[in-house]
């Protein structure tokens, strides 16, 4: 039996997460395919790193580093096995692809391309989600692509054969979604349901998101990203970048990116070049927000988290305005008085509930 190890790696912003979930709960279905995926954890999000830490370790430094021991204990274990392919996927296998490559000869890479313009906005959506991002899009244009840099060092050190190249996007994928699309280069055809994971923002909750990142409750990260992202009111498509400016970039970008392709010895870049060329770029919205959209993600956010709104109302209130802000009483006073009353209730019922333990323990130690 031929046995054949491919390596996804991404890059980011090119549907990983929803690799690498599809693949994680279907481990077995891609058993019975002759696929072995070692299994991984994939966080509350449907967000993961994927098979890292399969054959990385983070050392003293924070740092991830190959071991060799889990590497050659993994491949000895595919090799003894029934499967006829392994497969690892994660976005930090890109970064060690030259490493990988010298303790995996047969290894064959599966890396995606995204348009640039998709990338930068997408890239920006996901620093206001996730990493506290106040400011507005900067939309400059950029001399170089780092991850296009990458591959075209990985080409020029080895022969590119093993390095397959694909487009992010629907209209490139098989069967229209990335899962089908990596299968297929594996040889199996599979037309898969595949679930949002990681769901962009409406232009609302993204706003929102924006003006409430400027208070850094890490503790409220999580559930209020999980929330916005089910927000369906408003504005899904929308781009943050003027239209005849986008128009402008995307041509310039799709210059860069033939060029890329001379360097990388491929045909495969192509069909993006064409299409960028010819870019039909989604309305352009200044981010900023009206007093009614404010209140309408306040009224969803209150209506999904309902006593935790509150709470959340209270710990804002507590932060001290630095600037003029004409949202922030808004917001401290846009909660309901019912979900006021169900807090110190709840409080309330603690407060017996520990007084009673206290004073059974005590009716206790009397008896003894």
């Amino acid at each position: 039996m031929e046995k054949n190890i491919f390596i996804h790696v991404g890059p980011p912003k090119t549907g990983t997460s929803a690799v690498q979930k599809w693949f994680s709960e279907n481990v077995r279905e891609l058993q019975n395919l002759g696929v072995f995926y070692p299994s991984h954890e994939v966080d509350q999000n449907g967000v993961s790193s994927g098979n890292v830490r399969t054959i990385y370790d983070i050392n003293s430094e924070k740092k991830i580093e190959l071991n060799l021991e889990k590497l050659n204990s993994l491949i000895e274990k595919f090799e003894n096995s029934q499967y006829h392919t392994l497969l690892l996927s994660s976005e930090f296998f890109f970064r060690g692809m030259l490493e990988l490559k010298k303790y995996i000869p047969k290894a064959k890479f599966i890396a995606y391309i995204r348009n640039p313009m998709e990338i930068k906005e997408s890239s920006y959506n996901q620093s206001v989600k996730r990493h506290f991002q106040q400011r507005v899009l900067n939309a400059g244009r950029s001399q170089r692509l780092p991850y296009m840099d990458r591959l075209v060092s990985y080409v020029e050190a080895n022969s590119g054969d093993d390095l397959t190249i694909r487009l992010y996007g629907k209209q490139y994928f098989e069967n229209a979604n990335i899962v089908s699309d990596v299968l297929s280069l594996l040889g199996i055809n599979l037309d898969v349901d595949l679930p949002f994971v990681n769901n962009s923002y409406q232009f609302e909750a993204l706003e929102f998101k924006r003006w409430f990142n400027q208070f850094e409750l890490e503790q409220y990260q999580v559930i209020v990203d999980r929330t916005l992202q089910a927000y369906n009111e408003g504005c899904s498509r929308y781009s943050l970048i003027p239209t005849q400016q986008y128009i402008e970039d995307s041509r310039y970008y799709s210059q860069l990116i033939e060029r890329y392709a001379l360097e990388l010895k491929t045909n495969d870049l192509l069909p993006l070049v064409e299409d960028m060329q010819d870019a039909s770029p989604t309305p352009y919205l200044k981010q900023e927000l009206t007093q009614d959209a404010f209140l309408s993600v306040c009224h969803f956010l209150q209506e999904t988290l309902k006593v935790d709104y509150y709470l959340l109302t209270r710990h804002v209130g507590k932060i001290k305005k630095t600037k003029d802000d004409r949202f922030y009483e808004l917001f401290v006073s846009s909660y309901e008085q019912k979900y006021k009353f169900l807090f110190i209730v709840s409080l309330f019922r603690m407060k017996v509930k520990s007084a009673l333990n206290l004073l059974k323990r005590k009716v206790n130690h009397f008896r003894r």
